[in-house]
């Protein structure tokens, strides 16, 4: 992990030179030197740099990526990324028509190995928002805010086709729903973050600019990603869209969509190592584990039969 030093210079200087009027050896003076930043300098400050400072293995097939620490343009950070090895795991959805149930809930009842929360949804009468396919039939369709033609969020869907492989397809029509020839699941969200590697270009607003936690999951040949991104506390400030996109790509992301963030973003895990929330929601103000937001529809990893 690299360390970042802040140290007074002057002071240092000062303690060098009383050693070397002492006629000490230059060798024995060095290490005087070195040992006094720690000794005579209690305000000697560590600030760790933004880094993957941990992969951990779940499972055979799974992995946990940290990354933390103060990035010099985004701040602190948090983020997590699940990783699951595609075709032996695969995506799936589970969502709640017109109530809303917390994200290690619903993980829960679906026997999910991994799961994080979904799309946008109504706060007071639960249930989505935007389009949503489940075991391929249409349980909710857009609202009028996502049908809208300046509306990102409703210009790409995320779709899991029936032998498990997943997707991310533009939504088509006035309708804005995407191809469903074999879909099992969908999910209209978005904003689109990232398309054959190459970041995609992102309205200026405030949802896209300002920093927040996310959500997002990134599709590729060979793996899927689940990615929780901590915010609203001194811990973690959270990303603006572009930063999170940019994130994205330099960890090796080709395909990636947005989905529903803020005090929803939550990271379930249910294996033998983990059995819990391992990021930090922030609906109930601290960096913990006890801020979960409940939801209407999350994603998850489950074994692809």
């Amino acid at each position: 992990m690299t360390i970042k030093r802040t140290i007074t210079k002057g002071l240092l200087k000062g303690i060098f030179c009383c050693f070397k009027s002492f006629h000490i050896k230059e060798s024995l003076m060095k290490y005087i030197y070195l040992l006094s930043i720690f000794v005579f300098l209690p305000e000697y400050s560590f600030s760790q740099v933004f880094n993957k400072v941990k992969v951990e293995k779940i499972q055979a097939g799974i992995k946990l990526d940290h990354w933390s620490g103060t990035h010099e343009k985004w701040g602190t950070q948090y983020i997590l990324i699940l990783k699951a090895k595609y075709p032996k795991y695969r995506l799936d959805l589970a969502f709640a028509k017109d109530s809303l149930i917390k994200t290690s809930s619903f993980a829960k009842q679906s026997n999910a190995l991994a799961a994080i929360n979904g799309g946008f949804f109504d706060m007071k009468a639960g249930g989505s928002v935007s389009f949503l396919v489940s075991d391929g039939k249409v349980i909710h369709e857009n609202k009028p805010n996502v049908l809208s033609i300046d509306n990102e969020m409703g210009a790409n869907a995320l779709v899991i086709y029936e032998n498990g492989k997943s997707e991310i397809l533009p939504t088509e029509g006035a309708n804005r729903i995407p191809m469903l020839k074999n879909v099992e699941d969908a999910l209209v969200t978005g904003p689109l973050l990232l398309n054959n590697s190459q970041i995609n270009n992102l309205q200026k607003r405030p949802f896209n600019d300002l920093k927040h936690p996310r959500s997002a999951i990134c599709i590729g040949k060979k793996e899927i990603w689940l990615i929780a991104v901590d915010g609203r506390h001194k811990e973690a400030t959270g990303l603006n869209l572009n930063e999170l996109s940019q994130f994205l790509l330099t960890c090796g992301c080709q395909h990636a969509i947005n989905l529903d963030g803020g005090g929803s973003t939550t990271l379930f895990l249910n294996t033998n190592k983990f059995n819990g929330i391992v990021n930090h929601p922030s609906d109930n103000k601290k960096f913990d584990s006890e801020g979960e937001r409940s939801v209407a529809n999350i994603l998850f990893i489950r074994k692809n039969n």
